[in-house]
């Protein structure tokens, strides 16, 4: 009501002053007229530095697989790894590169399990990744997901927080269930080129293709390297039956 004190603010005001809020990436304190630069960054735990520190996914861009093209000028067109071999998903896309403070966060995630990330993660994918690429034009959204081993040692999929958080209004979309890996592999980070295509083939299976069938999938991931894992997703999506397979990553490799 008009002209009651406005108490809230107050003790968040005193809360803050007493207990200025961390950066979730440096540890740095964040100052107030940061935190309120709504127009800047989203959320409050991520300081101005570090969130400037998140490249978007450059302008020029190949329109099957999202590899960053050498040029300044505006470019959307297939790149010559995409012509010679086409993948199995339609299209790939990332909100940023993996690269600087971007690539921190995404470590500080994934191994450290800093899962209040999440939100500032999801966050900067919405701001790379506008519609289409959203509901309502997909019927299901699909984590990539992770050997029962591994989850069982991280703890969390960080596939899914993130496909659960970036789709909250449509988390009846997102199914955890349906794509499952079947053949424990190592990281992907020990291998290189066609070896990472060796190391998560036949890795993956559909649990139920009749859910699949005609369906149009979103396949979220954290970062796209070589497209090795979303491309053998896609394929064993295609072949039970899916229409279109949209892969949406948080980060790729340059």
């Amino acid at each position: 009501m008009p002209g009651l004190f406005d108490w809230t603010n107050l003790l968040k005001g005193c809360r803050d002053l007493l207990f200025p809020p961390r950066c979730l990436i440096c540890n740095e304190f964040i100052i107030e007229v940061q935190a309120r630069s709504r127009s800047v960054f989203k959320r409050p735990d991520i300081c101005l530095n570090c969130w400037k520190g998140f490249i978007p996914l450059p302008p020029a861009h190949c329109s099957r697989c999202g590899q960053p093209f050498q040029t300044d000028l505006p470019s959307v067109h297939t790149c010559a790894n995409c012509l010679k071999k086409v993948p199995a998903f339609d299209q790939a896309l990332a909100a940023g590169l993996f690269q600087g403070t971007l690539r921190s966060a995404i470590h500080e995630f994934k191994y450290r399990l800093r899962m209040e990330l999440v939100h500032s993660l999801a966050d900067f994918m919405t701001r790379g990744l506008n519609p289409p690429f959203y509901p309502p034009e997909a019927d299901l959204i699909l984590p990539v997901p992770l050997h029962w081993r591994r989850l069982k040692e991280r703890g969390f999929n960080q596939a899914l927080l993130l496909a659960n958080t970036l789709f909250s209004p449509w988390k009846d979309r997102v199914r955890y269930n349906l794509l499952a890996r079947v053949r424990w592999t190592e990281p992907q980070i020990k291998f290189k080129g066609q070896e990472r295509q060796r190391n998560v083939l036949r890795a993956f299976a559909v649990s139920r293709p009749e859910n699949i069938l005609d369906k149009s999938v979103i396949l979220v991931d954290d970062v796209f390297t070589t497209g090795a894992t979303a491309n053998e997703c896609a394929r064993v999506l295609k072949k039970a039956g899916a229409r279109y397979v949209l892969v949406l990553t948080l980060a790729r490799v340059a």
